[in-house]
């Protein structure tokens, strides 16, 4: 077994046993009897590809293991979020959410549900950019949120902390531990990466990977966000304009400045 986290497609588990896996499927049902045999502790997280899918028996099976509900089109399947809410009796359950227009309404739906959040941000556009702003608010505000909505949680506990994590790690798209599995069993670097060349050595020092290959860009050298950011929002198309991202890290920035100075001037 060596030091990588492999997502794949259930169907190459033959391929990949032995080795530390998150498993996608679009038919959840199958999952028991197909893993009955397996190291459970090589079994990272659970991908369901299909909110139409019938999640009852993963409710009590494997308590523990991380699931992950991914939604294509968050502004239609939002309702299909109710008919899984038993997977969080035994399970931390996440829904993962592409920005795409009218997600916001998902983000609101699940965490209403007690879902954690990821989002899966991409180079937003303009218009995606506001409705991102009125999220983060949402999220920063609103009393009743009581999951993590990611990028923003890792993001302001970072900046609260003065130990910001890139992106490439709260979005599990770290491309020194992680790698992806095509359906057609091609492997390749996750997420925005991967399509394009990046050379990561697994014993690479953090900053040193940042710097040099991930943040190469001049713009993110020059970033007041760089080490938050990890130029995640230069990739795949390095000439994205990041001001938008920029603008949404500075709320984030203000409101762990925020939180802190509350809870220097409450009681000791």
């Amino acid at each position: 077994m060596n030091e990588f986290i492999y997502d794949i497609p259930v169907e190459q588990l033959p391929i990949y046993r032995g080795n530390h896996l998150i498993l996608r499927t679009r038919h959840p049902a199958i999952l028991p009897a197909l893993l009955a045999e397996e190291n459970p502790d090589h079994i990272v997280g659970v991908r369901l590809l299909s909110l139409e899918a019938d999640s009852e028996a993963l409710n009590a099976w494997a308590p523990g293991l991380p699931l992950d509900l991914v939604m294509t089109d968050p502004a239609t399947e939002f309702p299909l979020l109710y008919r899984h809410t038993n997977l969080l009796d035994n399970h931390p359950a996440r829904v993962v959410i592409p920005v795409s227009p009218g997600f916001g309404k998902a983000v609101k739906v699940a965490v209403a549900l007690d879902f954690a959040v990821l989002l899966e941000a991409g180079q937003p556009e303009p218009a995606l950019i506001e409705e991102l702003t009125e999220v983060v608010t949402f999220y920063l505000r609103q009393p009743s949120v009581t999951q993590p909505v990611e990028f923003f949680h890792s993001t302001l506990l970072g900046f609260y902390h003065d130990d910001p994590m890139p992106l490439w790690v709260v979005v599990d798209e770290n491309p020194r531990y992680q790698r992806y599995v095509t359906d057609a069993g091609i492997e390749c670097l996750p997420g925005r990466l991967a399509n394009v060349e990046v050379a990561v050595a697994p014993d690479a020092h953090r900053e040193h990977e940042i710097e040099q290959v991930l943040a190469a860009n001049e713009d993110c050298q020059s970033c007041e966000f760089l080490r938050s950011c990890g130029g995640y929002f230069k990739w795949p198309h390095r000439d994205y304009d990041c001001a938008g991202m920029k603008r949404l890290f500075g709320l984030l920035q203000d409101a762990a400045a925020e939180l802190r100075r509350d809870l220097d001037a409450g009681p000791a």
